[in-house]
Formats: C-alpha cells, structure tokens, sequence
C-alpha cells in the first residue's frame, strides 16, 4: 500500500514546474507577459498562470506537474476528477476555468490541451461507456481524489490540434 499522498508538500513540489511553463510562455512571440498566479487568491479558480497576449488579451494556464514520471516510464496523462471522492468536489480540469490544461513530466515533455474540449472529450467518453478509462483512487491526509489515467495518444487522437507536445529540454 502506498503512503498517503501529502498535499502541502505536492504543492510546494509545484513552484518549479510552473515557473517552467510560465517561462516557456513569455518565450512565445505572441505573448506579452507570462504570470504566476497561484498564489494569488482572486485567480485561484482560473488557472496558475496567466497569460497576456500581445493583442492585450487574457488566458490562463493550469499547470499539473508529474515529477515522478517521463513520457517513457508512463503513456497517460494522469487527470484528477475529484480532489475529495466523498465530496465529489471537482478536481482537475473541471476545478477551473482555465483556458489550457497542461501537464509537464519529470523529463520536460510539456502536454498543452484546450481545457474545455478536453473536459467535454472525457465526459462524452464517461457517459458512453463509465469504465473507459483506468480509475486510480489516491488517499491523502484526510481524504482521497479519484484520478483517470488516459493514454497521451488516445487524447491525442480526440483533441487533434486541441492538444500539443513540446520538449523543453
């Protein structure tokens, strides 16, 4: 049995990886100006990073971090559906309403997905068949999420150009 997963100090693991996506999208031509915004409580259910577009427009970015894993030793993208299974509290990309939804790996791959159609692509598949994806039941202090493990190339095939990979190494 694993040890319980510890949030405080998963989201201290997070400060990184985030600030790496903030950087790799200032990087971008056509954005201005790349944000951390996680800690910053008006825009806690917008995403953690927001992005100003050199047309003055706004989007946010959450970023999920996979420090334990590289594209080669795992092919899913690990999506939490519920931050508390007992709550059915949202978790995820249904717990924002961020633009994007990205993933970063331990080796610097760096998933970027449309938020909304990635939300709208796994609960079509949920409802057509409930045990399409691998359900992961993960116990923390004091609670447990529920997580989908969805192969990378399957949601490729979904989003199409919805979703892109990048290498940041």
């Amino acid at each position: 049995m694993q040890p319980p997963y510890y949030f405080p100090h998963k989201r201290e693991e997070s400060y990184p990886p985030v600030e790496r996506v903030r950087r790799w999208f200032e990087k971008r031509g056509d954005v201005a100006e790349a944000r951390d915004v996680q800690d910053n409580a008006e825009y806690y259910y917008k995403g953690d990073i927001l992005v100003i577009r050199g047309d003055g427009s706004m989007q946010f970015v959450e970023v999920k971090s996979e420090p334990s894993y590289t594209r080669h030793t795992t092919e899913n993208l690990a999506i939490e559906r519920y931050s508390d299974v007992a709550k059915h509290s949202p978790g995820g990309p249904w717990s924002t309403q961020a633009d994007f939804y990205v993933h970063i790996y331990a080796d610097g791959l760096l998933v970027v997905m449309n938020r909304k159609r990635l939300v709208h692509w796994i609960d079509s598949e949920l409802e057509r068949d409930r045990h399409t994806f691998t359900y992961r039941e993960i116990a923390n202090h004091g609670w447990v999420t529920g997580t989908y493990l969805i192969p990378r190339g399957r949601v490729r095939s979904a989003l199409g150009d919805w979703m892109r990979e990048y290498d940041l190494d």
